[in-house]
C-alpha cells in the first residue's frame, strides 16, 4: 500500500469519524433539544388557551347569574301574566292609544345535555307578546327608551309603523320575546334590577329619530304653521315666545330651553332675543324673526336653488 493510499483511508475515516460524531450529537442532543422545545411551546399554547377558556367560563358564570336575577319567574303561566300586567302598565304610562297586548303560550328552550350525551335539557321558556296601539313618534320613543332601560330578559323582535292621518299618530306593531328560566332567582315577581348609570350613559339618545321624524310628510304644513307671533317677558322675569301651532290659531307660549309643541317635528327653542328667536331642527341652528314660520326658515334646506347652491340660513 503506498503512501498516498495511507492518507486516503485516514482521511475517509475522519471524515466518517465526524459524520458519525455529527450523528450522535443530532441524536443526542440536538433532536432531544428541539423535541423539547417543540413541547413546550405546546404546553405554553395550552396553558395560554386554558387561561382563555377559564376567563370566558369566568364570564359565562357572572352573565349566567345575571340572566338569572333578570330572567321572568320559572312559572310559565305566572311569568307570562306577571310580564303582560308590566307591558300594559308601561304602554298605558307611554299613553299608547288603543293598545292591546296578546301573549303566545310558553315555548320550552332546550340545550345540549352536558352530562348525558344525545340528551338536551329544559333551561326555560320562551313567551312571544304581539303588542298593537297608536302613538306619536315622541311617546313610542319614550316608551321603547323605557321598554330597553327595564331589567327583564327581553327584546323586540320586529316592528311596524304606519302613519294615521295628518296629525303625526302612528299605528304601532310590536313583537316581544322574552324568557323565563328554571333557574331564575325571582319566584313570585318580576326583576327589580336597573340600569347603572355608567350603563344608562353609554345608551344612545332617542331623540334623533324623533327630530328626524321620517313619517312627517315634507315641510309645508306642519312647520308653516309653527309662526312666531310675540316675544314677552312674564311676571317671573321670564321671556318667552309666542308660536301659533295650528291653522285655528292655537298660540303656546314657550321660554328657551323648551320645545315647541308639534306632533310631526321636533323643535327646540334654544335663545329669545327680543325681536328673533333661535330654534334647533334637525340638528341644525335657525334664527327667526317676529312674523316668520319654522317652514319659512327651514323648508329651504330641502330644497336646492337652480344654480345648485344650498341657500344660506337666516342670521
Amino acid at each position: 500500500m503506498t503512501p498516498t493510499m495511507k492518507w486516503l483511508l485516514i482521511a475517509c475515516g475522519g471524515v466518517f469519524g465526524i459524520y458519525g460524531l455529527d450523528r450522535l450529537y443530532q441524536g443526542w442532543i440536538e433532536e432531544p433539544k428541539q423535541a423539547l422545545n417543540t413541547d413546550l411551546d405546546r404546553l405554553s399554547k395550552e396553558i395560554q388557551e386554558s387561561k382563555q377558556l377559564q376567563f370566558a367560563s369566568q364570564k359565562a358564570g357572572k352573565r349566567l347569574e345575571e340572566y338569572a336575577h333578570r330572567a321572568l319567574p320559572s312559572d310559565p303561566v305566572l311569568a307570562r301574566s306577571l310580564y303582560q300586567q308590566w307591558l300594559l302598565g308601561l304602554l298605558d304610562q307611554y299613553q299608547l292609544k288603543s293598545a292591546s297586548v296578546d301573549a303566545s303560550q310558553p315555548t320550552a328552550v332546550e340545550i345540549k345535555s352536558r352530562t348525558k350525551r344525545g340528551k338536551r335539557e329544559r333551561i326555560g321558556y320562551r313567551i312571544d307578546y304581539s303588542v298593537r296601539g297608536q302613538s306619536t313618534l315622541a311617546k313610542l320613543s319614550a316608551f321603547l327608551d323605557a321598554f330597553r332601560r327595564a331589567s327583564h330578559l327581553q327584546k323586540i323582535r320586529s316592528v311596524s309603523l304606519n302613519p294615521i292621518g295628518n296629525d303625526g299618530r302612528l299605528d304601532v306593531n310590536l313583537s316581544i320575546q322574552v324568557l323565563c328560566l328554571d333557574k331564575a332567582v325571582e319566584g313570585e315577581r318580576l326583576s327589580d334590577w336597573e340600569l347603572t348609570e355608567e350603563a344608562a350613559a353609554e345608551l344612545s339618545p332617542t331623540t334623533t329619530l324623533v327630530q328626524r321624524n321620517p313619517f312627517a310628510k315634507g315641510f309645508a304644513k306642519a312647520l308653516q304653521d309653527l309662526e312666531l307671533k310675540a316675544i314677552t317677558v312674564n311676571r317671573q322675569g321670564i321671556t318667552q315666545a309666542w308660536f301659533s301651532t295650528d291653522g285655528r290659531g292655537t298660540v303656546q307660549k314657550v321660554p328657551a330651553g323648551e320645545s315647541i309643541p308639534n306632533h310631526l317635528h321636533e323643535v327646540f327653542v334654544a335663545q329669545i332675543e327680543s325681536d328673533r328667536v333661535l330654534v334647533k331642527f334637525n340638528d341644525s341652528e335657525h334664527w327667526i324673526r317676529l312674523g316668520q314660520s319654522v317652514g319659512q326658515v327651514v323648508a329651504p334646506e330641502a330644497q336646492e336653488r337652480p344654480d345648485g347652491s344650498a341657500p344660506e340660513a337666516l342670521n
